[in-house]
């Protein structure tokens, strides 16, 4: 029985971390419609792209890949922007080397506090930051020679549970998960009082 307790216990606190923090994944369709204001574009243009965000467990980076083809010329810049959706807003993260000006697809990288650029009127911090592209206020914007302002954009949206979760796998409860371990682990100190109350 107090073997039983203990391996109850030791097990609800090692599962109750991965409930309460868990990267949180984001995706962007790329596309020209999106743009404010709208590129120029040549009749036969077939330009598109799709940008993936993950914010970190402990919400200190943010990893991101984007990948494109089919723009009007190389890819001379990429950001992730403060604004919402048919708005144009300030860039708040390079994805791009700024000191390049021909950048191949796939494009990924690694973005930390130190890669943060405030917005006027907008966040002010990473963690901000963070909240604004968890509140849907952010978009990925490809930019090249012919269309400086933006070519193909798309906001960051968070993928559903259901995208990121398969459909056999059993949900987890957050607040059953907690009440389990506060069980348990009074059940492991119980255990452990009776068994040395018995040693004495």
């Amino acid at each position: 029985m107090r073997r039983a307790a203990t391996i109850l216990a030791i097990a609800a606190l090692v599962a109750a971390p991965a409930a309460v923090f868990a990267a949180e994944p984001f995706v962007a369709n790329l596309t020209t419609d999106a743009e404010t204001p709208a590129p120029t574009l040549p009749s036969d243009y077939a330009g598109t792209g799709e940008a993936s965000a993950e914010i970190s467990d402990d919400a200190t980076e943010i990893t991101f890949e984007v990948t494109f083809s089919g723009l009007t010329g190389p890819l001379t810049m990429a950001h992730i922007h403060w604004g919402e959706e048919g708005a144009a807003g300030p860039p708040i993260f390079w994805l791009t080397d700024q000191s390049s000006s021909d950048t191949p697809s796939p494009l990924s990288g690694t973005l930390t506090e130190a890669d943060f650029m405030p917005a006027d009127g907008g966040p002010q911090t990473f963690a901000e930051a963070l909240d604004a592209i968890r509140g849907g206020s952010t978009y990925v914007n490809l930019h090249t020679e012919q269309n400086a302002p933006g070519e193909i954009r798309g906001q960051l949206r968070e993928l559903p549970d259901t995208a990121a979760v398969p459909e056999s796998a059993p949900a987890v409860d957050s607040t059953a998960l907690l009440l389990l371990t506060l069980v348990g682990l009074s059940t492991f100190i119980v255990a452990m009082r009776r068994f040395a109350f018995t040693r004495g």
